[in-house]
């Protein structure tokens, strides 16, 4: 076990007080800028520099300590029960922590910290779909997997919660409501390639030829 360093625990007091200096500032609708985090994180902005030297490197900052907040611990689902659990655990957290969600979404260098993790993603959503609908068609499985990946998506919530004016409990309810009748028909659709009966070829019966 490695010892932590008076150093190493000042460097992460800091790193915490900037992001909830970020999350209060987005909160209070203002521009995220270096300038205002570090006023609102109550430490000087060349410290904040020092942590964080770019705008990318703050909000991938920002990303980490969004999943910190919805108990994302690295293991994405690879089933169904997991699928559901994890959107149900997720979307009410996106609702307390809002301005934050939506600054990655729309911020370039949020949007760049999410899609690193996108190959992560589509492995675990083909995952998914190969335990839960064995035997589908490997391009219809992946598509169900895209559309799988994006109904857990923060994307998801926020157009559950703009356009249909839902909140995270109830978007999640939707989303896995979704999930589920995708993976059914998914099933009924391996399942009857699978008992498909295969049908033989017909050989063409030689003419016979009249001779005159």
């Amino acid at each position: 076990m490695t010892a932590v360093t008076l150093s190493d625990a000042r460097a992460e007091l800091v790193k915490s007080r900037a992001l909830e200096g970020a999350r209060s500032v987005l909160e209070r609708g203002e521009p995220l800028t270096f300038a205002s985090v570090a006023a609102a994180a109550g430490v000087p902005e060349r410290t904040l520099y020092r942590h964080f030297p770019t705008r990318e490197a703050l909000l991938s900052g920002l990303f980490d300590w969004a999943n910190q907040q919805v108990g994302f611990e690295g293991q994405r689902a690879t089933d169904a029960a997991g699928h559901a659990q994890q959107v149900r655990q997720s979307f009410p957290v996106f609702d307390a922590i809002a301005p934050v969600i939506r600054e990655l979404l729309s911020a370039p260098e949020g949007r760049r910290a999410r899609s690193a993790h996108d190959r992560e993603r589509q492995r675990a959503a083909l995952s998914l779909v190969q335990r839960e609908s064995a035997g589908l068609a490997a391009t219809s499985a992946r598509r169900v997997a895209a559309v799988l990946q994006l109904l857990t998506s923060a994307s998801t919530w926020q157009a559950l919660r703009d356009h249909w004016n839902m909140d995270g409990a109830e978007a999640a309810e939707t989303s896995v409501l979704a999930a589920e009748l995708i993976l059914e028909a998914a099933r009924a659709r391996a399942t009857s390639a699978r008992w498909k009966p295969k049908t033989k070829r017909r050989t063409k019966t030689p003419r016979k030829v009249v001779r005159s």
